[in-house]
C-alpha cells in the first residue's frame, strides 16, 4: 500500500517549494521543520503526513530538481556534434537553475561541505551527469574534434561550476543594487552566461578551426 506522500498533492507541492527555499537559505543542518511548515502554510502534522521527516523532505526536494535536470540532459545529448552536445549540457544546467532557484545554492553548500547530507540516489545522479560529460568529451576526442588532452572531469567542473556560481551571483547583484553599491551595468542573464561559458570551454578544448 503506497504511503500518503507517494501521490503528489497540492499541500505536498507547497511544502516542497517552501522546503527548497529554507534549505537553500539555511542548509540542511540549519533548516527547521517549523519554518518550512510556516512558509508552506501548513502545520507540522500535515507536513509529516504528506512528505515525511526532514531527511526525507530534503531528499524529495533534491529528487525533483534532479528529475528535471536528468530530462534536460538526456535531450541535450540525444544528437548533434560533440560541441553542440557539450553546449547543450551547460544550457540544461542553466535552465534547471532558472526553473528551480534554490537548486544551485543547495548544491554549492553541499559541495563545499563534502556533500554530507546528499542521499545516495542524488550522489549516484551526480556520477551519471559526470558520465554524460565524459561521453561527450571522449566522443569529441575520438572524432579528432577535441584536444586529446581534454580532461572530462575538469570539463564537467567548468560546465557545472560556471552555471552554479553565476546563478548564485544573481542574488549578489540584487543585494548590491539594494545597497546602492556600484555593480556591473549589464544585467546578469544566466542563459547568456551559459552560452558564453560554453564558448570559452569549447575554445579551450576544441582543435583550432573545428567546432563540428
Amino acid at each position: 500500500m503506497p504511503k500518503p506522500h507517494d501521490t503528489p498533492t497540492r499541500p505536498a507541492e507547497k511544502i516542497l517549494a517552501a522546503a527548497g527555499e529554507v534549505f537553500a537559505e539555511r542548509g540542511f543542518a540549519g533548516a527547521r521543520v517549523d519554518e518550512i511548515a510556516r512558509r508552506a502554510g501548513v502545520n507540522k502534522a500535515i507536513l509529516y503526513y504528506h512528505v515525511g521527516d526532514k531527511a526525507e523532505l530534503y531528499g524529495r526536494v533534491l529528487e525533483r530538481y534532479f528529475e528535471d535536470l536528468s530530462e534536460r540532459l538526456a535531450r541535450a545529448v540525444e544528437s548533434g556534434a560533440p560541441a553542440e552536445r557539450l553546449a547543450g549540457l551547460q544550457a540544461a544546467f542553466a535552465a534547471t537553475a532558472l526553473a528551480h532557484p534554490p537548486f544551485p545554492q543547495i548544491m554549492l553548500r553541499e559541495i563545499a561541505g563534502g556533500a554530507p547530507h546528499l542521499p545516495r540516489e542524488v550522489l549516484a545522479g551526480m556520477a551519471r551527469f559526470i558520465g554524460l560529460t565524459r561521453q561527450v568529451v571522449e566522443d569529441g576526442r575520438a572524432r579528432g574534434v577535441f584536444r586529446r588532452d581534454a580532461d572530462p572531469l575538469v570539463t564537467h567542473i567548468l560546465v557545472v561550476g560556471g552555471v552554479f556560481l553565476a546563478a548564485n551571483g544573481l542574488r549578489l547583484f540584487e543585494r548590491l543594487e539594494e545597497l546602492g553599491v556600484d555593480a556591473p551595468a549589464d544585467t546578469l542573464d544566466l542563459a547568456h552566461v551559459a552560452r558564453s561559458a560554453s564558448d570559452i570551454i569549447l575554445n579551450g578544448i576544441t582543435l583550432q578551426g573545428d567546432l563540428s
